[in-house]
């Protein structure tokens, strides 16, 4: 496979732990190359593994197992620990650019198709993330902090991006609005739940008393987020907009008066976003649905096409999932967390262009990883933690974040915040927690050493 050349330029910057943005501003020189007659035009050079020419790749064979080679605490994928001077170049042997693309391409999923559970998704346990104990660190973004260690050595002057959490999405999946405002619920609940009298006691609330209708709790929390934080906030609700499969219901419908009250009030606090059915990672049905959503909700979009997106269940795991993206006009992605381990799947806690990892080609899909899904901390066949664990984990990741100056994503799901009595709620610390860690980065705390919270 052959890297295109704006992948390359691409990687080399990101990799180098800058912005995007900053591509073309360092003011040095970092060369991708194994020739010796060209390191004399770089200050540093990365020499190629042969990853991209191997003949296995594509192939299980090409994954490298437990055990990574360091230099020093620094794991990487491809080539070897070696450093040398040549001239006054510094040449590192590692295969900085092969690692990088591996965790931002999810390349290990191209070639382990055969690992999916039965949601078609690849795990936290099978990655070689999880293999090496490395899903709470952004090892791509420390693969930066040490590129420019190695240029300072050089003689560059090369500064260390500020330590700050750049910015902070609370996103929202709109999956089951209202917990009993449909005749198929009522019908539901008659049979199987808490009986008829009850049941028509539900139905007849108005949707705003519905115990799934939590919204006005997360408009609370994330206003005083937005007022309260250092940094940039951003508010996202993805709403579904189809789907077949039985993991799609509820299927509600957008131009229901009680959907578009619940899009009218979200379109005053946050943005919609476009939630992709259970199979439309599949199916290439994210345009259509894409399209659906924006002629429902069209004036609550102040003007603008629906471009932010995540999958229902966080099911995207191959290339196939991200290519029909950008042709639908989905600019941003926001799927990319293990469903069953909170931790930095792309490698990175930037958001970071997607590479094809069958062609090599820079898309236009911007990837924004997911740090941790409510659902992840306390389901049982999941993390399976408690209050204090879940936050500790949290808070961890948070940590990491701004020694790197990444960004934080949240998804918290207004099914998890009900506050009972009926139905009672799995876990009513749920609710406390998010209450608790947006209170945690409005007090500044992440930028403080284990031990000295105030």
């Amino acid at each position: 496979m052959r890297l295109s050349e704006e992948a390359l330029d691409y990687i080399l910057s990101f990799v180098s732990g800058f912005q995007p943005e900053d591509t073309g501003k360092t003011g040095f020189r970092v060369g991708y190359t194994a020739r010796r007659e060209d390191f004399g035009n770089y200050d540093l050079v990365i020499v190629p593994s042969g990853f991209f020419e191997s003949e296995h790749y594509g192939e299980k064979a090409s994954v490298p197992v437990s055990l990574l080679p360091r230099i020093g605490d620094l794991p990487f994928l491809y080539g070897s620990s070696r450093v040398e001077r040549v001239g006054e170049t510094l040449v590192l042997h590692a295969d900085f650019v092969a690692s990088a693309f591996f965790w931002i391409s999810r390349y290990e999923e191209l070639c382990q198709t055969a690992l999916r559970d039965s949601h078609g998704r690849f795990l936290a346990r099978w990655s070689v993330l999880q293999a090496n104990g490395l899903l709470e660190r952004p090892v791509v973004d420390e693969y930066g902090k040490f590129i420019r260690a190695c240029l300072r050595e050089t003689g560059r002057k090369v500064a260390e991006p500020e330590a700050r959490i750049r910015k902070l999405w609370l996103t929202h999946d709109v999956d089951a609005p209202f917990y009993c405002q449909s005749l198929r619920s009522l019908a539901r609940e008659s049979l199987k739940g808490g009986g008829p009298v009850r049941a028509w006691s539900l139905y007849r609330r108005k949707p705003v008393s519905d115990p799934y209708y939590t919204f006005d709790y997360f408009f609370e929390q994330d206003a005083a987020a937005r007022k309260g934080c250092k940094f940039p906030v951003e508010v996202l609700y993805f709403f579904k907009a189809g789907g077949h499969s039985r993991f799609d219901n509820p299927v509600y419908n957008l131009n229901d008066k009680k959907i578009r009250d619940l899009m009218e009030a979200v379109g005053k606090e946050a943005r919609i976003g476009l939630h992709g059915s259970y199979s439309s990672g599949r199916t290439g049905d994210a345009g259509k649905e894409k399209r659906r959503l924006e002629k429902a909700a069209g004036r609550f979009l102040s003007g603008k096409p629906v471009s932010l997106f995540r999958q229902h269940f966080l099911r995207s795991c191959e290339p196939e999932s991200f290519r029909p993206l950008p042709e639908a006009g989905i600019t941003d992605d926001f799927t990319m967390g293990y469903a069953d381990r909170a931790g930095f799947r792309l490698g990175t806690c930037r958001p970071v262009r997607w590479i094809d990892p069958a062609t090599g080609k820079l898309s236009g899909l911007t990837l924004h990883p997911l740090t941790v899904m409510d659902n992840t901390l306390f389901q049982p066949t999941y993390m399976g933690l408690d209050f204090e664990q879940a936050k500790a984990c949290c808070v961890r990741l948070f940590r990491e974040i701004c020694r790197h100056g990444g960004e934080a994503c949240l998804l918290w799901h207004n099914t998890n915040v009900t506050t009972g009595p009926y139905p009672r709620p799995e876990h009513p610390w749920v609710r406390d927690l998010y209450t608790a860690l947006l209170a945690y980065l409005m007090e500044g705390q992440e930028d403080r050493e284990p031990g000295n919270e105030v």
